[in-house]
């Protein structure tokens, strides 16, 4: 009878033991799922707000960029247009002076030939550092105005399509228009395309902007490994406007291109780019 109590209080002593070891074991590994969590919390938290200094660093950057530009542009076309503009006057009053000199007013005519192509140069420089009447008439005549400046720069038909887009603002304006001057200045220098389609278009939620062109393509990943400039641009104006964007390229298969984005903003999320399949 002991015997038996002993073996009894032996037996409870180990199956509260067992208890005692199962919750300190549970304990354990408790403590380490919620530290584990927490780390993983912490670690997304710090994640977030480096994006979120990441995107406003850029963000940022990109606004400074923007503001030089609109600087530099109204100084090119205010300082340097108008001297330009007076010294061919002052040039040209030289003909009148020098009455039947015939070396002089040869000379004369090639002054205000260079004169004239100083300033047609001041132009298309000023124009590209701010769009020329994206302020004053819109996105519409913007793009508009620089896909005809293409078209002399390349044999290529270039087809546009874009719709004016009510309470756009603009910095988001300039943005669009931005996106659409890195791709298609990329088509005219790299593309050899014959055909290059281009729209912007809009519903109730989002703005959509699509990009073809038939011309020899490359290889996206090798590019984006080298991190090229245009993509690199590209991808940092979409993650400015919240968006989301799309390549779909290969050599000698021409380039694909879709950006859409929120219609109206509010705080820009970041979206990464879209490899091709």
């Amino acid at each position: 009878m002991v015997q038996s109590s002993t073996e009894l209080d032996l037996t409870i002593a180990l199956v509260a033991g067992s208890a005692v070891l199962l919750l300190l074991a549970a304990c354990v590994v408790g403590f380490i799922l919620l530290y584990n969590r927490r780390l993983l919390h912490q670690e997304y938290a710090y994640k977030s707000m480096e994006l979120k200094y990441q995107q406003e660093l850029m963000n940022s950057t990109l606004d400074s960029i923007e503001t030089e530009r609109s600087r530099l542009a109204r100084d090119l076309h205010d300082e340097i247009g108008a001297a330009l503009s007076a010294m061919r006057l002052l040039v040209g009053q030289i003909n009148a002076k020098s009455g039947d000199s015939r070396s002089v007013s040869t000379l004369s005519d090639q002054y205000k030939n260079m004169i004239d192509l100083t300033i047609d140069s001041v132009r298309r420089i000023s124009n590209d550092l701010l769009p020329s009447g994206l302020e004053e008439f819109g996105l519409a005549y913007a793009i508009e105005g620089l896909c005809e400046k293409c078209m002399e720069l390349t044999e290529a038909d270039i087809q546009w399509q874009v719709e004016e887009i009510p309470d756009l603002g603009q910095k988001h304006s300039l943005m669009l228009y931005r996106l659409a001057q890195e791709l298609l200045h990329n088509a005219v220098k790299y593309a050899q395309a014959k055909q290059i389609n281009f729209a912007i278009t809009h519903d109730k939620e989002q703005i959509c902007l699509t990009y073809s062109d038939d011309g020899q393509g490359f290889d996206f990943n090798e590019a984006f490994r080298q991190k090229s400039l245009g993509l690199k641009n590209i991808r940092a104006r979409t993650e400015m406007l919240g968006g989301e964007l799309h390549f779909v390229t290969k050599p000698r298969e021409g380039v694909q291109v879709q950006i859409t984005m929120p219609y109206l903003w509010s705080a820009p999320s970041h979206h990464p780019m879209a490899l091709p399949g």
